[in-house]
């Protein structure tokens, strides 16, 4: 497997709200968990990925190119068509909602500043830095067969649907039967096991955004492995790059 250090990136909407951030590396032909961070600012995002060490893929979970001004784009559409009635569907991306100078795009101009490849087709999987868009919920459908309700609702049903994902995390991502493998250790157990009971509030969410996070790295790890990939969208106007398990939607390119 490649050196390249395969990091996932759950990007906050706001500042003011935590973004989860994961690092995975291969040890020969499977993964172990090297970092789990949360983030404010996009100076610490940069930073705690550490522009400085070598060669990287990053997958991060928020819109990276956003061209239409209303509306939706075809990477939302195409998730919401192929995805939605399984629970995962997009909410529309446009700059009327995010803004010219959105937290996505801002990233990716971080870096690509950085010589960094955006992937949104298969001829832009060569070099030693990549990073493109996914969407965790896209991503759980092709792994595991269905989305999780961790997101919204009371407290006891987001810290039972949090586990439900954790739990098939170490099933069918850490069993023998997974490619790639990832290695439970102490660090990703300390991420997995079963939360307090009394968990809830920032502490709740904060383990959401490092699941999420989890989801992405893994993605990039998928990418990097040479597993089929699948496109939803349009070059040149933001596409959503995820795990080709079940045929679902559309190859990459």
């Amino acid at each position: 497997m490649s050196d390249r250090r395969l990091i996932g990136i759950d990007l906050a909407w706001s500042e003011r709200n935590g973004t989860g951030c994961v690092e995975l590396a291969w040890e020969g032909d499977e993964l172990r968990l090297c970092r789990v961070g949360l983030c404010e600012s996009m100076d610490e995002i940069v930073d705690w990925i550490k522009p400085e060490r070598g060669g990287w893929v990053v997958a991060v979970d928020a819109p990276l190119v956003v061209r239409n001004k209303t509306g939706q784009r075809e990477a939302d559409r195409l998730a919401t068509k192929h995805y939605g009635k399984l629970g995962a569907g997009a909410y529309p991306a446009n700059l009327g909602l995010l803004g010219e100078d959105h937290r996505g795009g801002k990233l990716l101009r971080k870096l690509e500043s950085r010589d960094t490849t955006l992937v949104e087709a298969v001829e832009h999987l060569s070099g030693s830095r990549l990073a493109f868009e996914t969407y965790p919920h896209v991503v759980m459908v092709e792994l595991f067969g269905r989305t999780f309700k961790y997101k919204k609702g009371l407290v006891a049903k987001r810290r039972a649907g949090q586990q439900e994902l954790a739990d098939a995390i170490r099933e069918r991502l850490c069993g023998e039967s997974a490619n790639p493998r990832l290695q439970v250790d102490d660090v990703l157990e300390k991420l997995l096991r079963e939360p307090d009971p009394m968990l809830k509030g920032r502490l709740l969410k904060s383990r959401e955004d490092k699941l999420d996070g989890l989801i992405c790295a893994y993605a990039a790890a998928w990418l990097d492995a040479g597993r089929p990939l699948q496109g939803l969208g349009k070059v040149g106007a933001g596409v959503m790059v995820t795990p080709r398990v079940r045929e679902i939607g559309p190859p990459l390119g």
